[in-house]
């Protein structure tokens, strides 16, 4: 007996305002069904990058949308890059940030609805400079 075709892909609808970022419109859609309820299981990953030191530097975080993101991984993003986070995979808010920095949403068996503050799941934080 052969095993089913699944037909699967993320929908992301991310917005932003001013330093949180939230993704409560995203869905999963699985077989031509979209659910937010099977998004909110979603594991995903973000690629946070900024120059820092005159290098590229990147950290990529695992997280899991209806989940908080763990210790380790916020410790890890402050360390390399000066990002300090806070909240789950579906709603988070940058705290603070040394320098200019992207996040880059997962794009394997994704697709984005592009919104103001957001365009290809890719966001970007400038510093302001005073």
């Amino acid at each position: 007996m052969k095993n089913p075709t699944i037909n699967y892909e993320r929908l992301f609808k991310i917005t932003r305002n001013k330093n949180a970022v939230n993704l409560s419109e995203s869905m999963s859609v699985i077989n031509g069904k979209a659910s937010k309820e099977n998004f909110e299981k979603e594991v995903y990953q973000m690629t946070f990058c900024a120059i820092v030191k005159g290098k590229k530097k990147e950290c990529n975080l695992l997280v899991t949308a209806n989940e908080c993101i763990c210790e380790e991984e916020k410790e890890n993003l402050q360390n390399q890059l000066g990002v300090v986070i806070n909240g789950s995979g579906m709603y988070f808010e940058i705290l603070s940030y040394e320098t200019n920095f992207s996040i880059q949403f997962d794009t394997v068996h994704s697709v984005f609805v592009d919104t103001d503050s957001v365009q290809n799941g890719k966001i970007f934080f400038f510093k302001k400079v005073v």
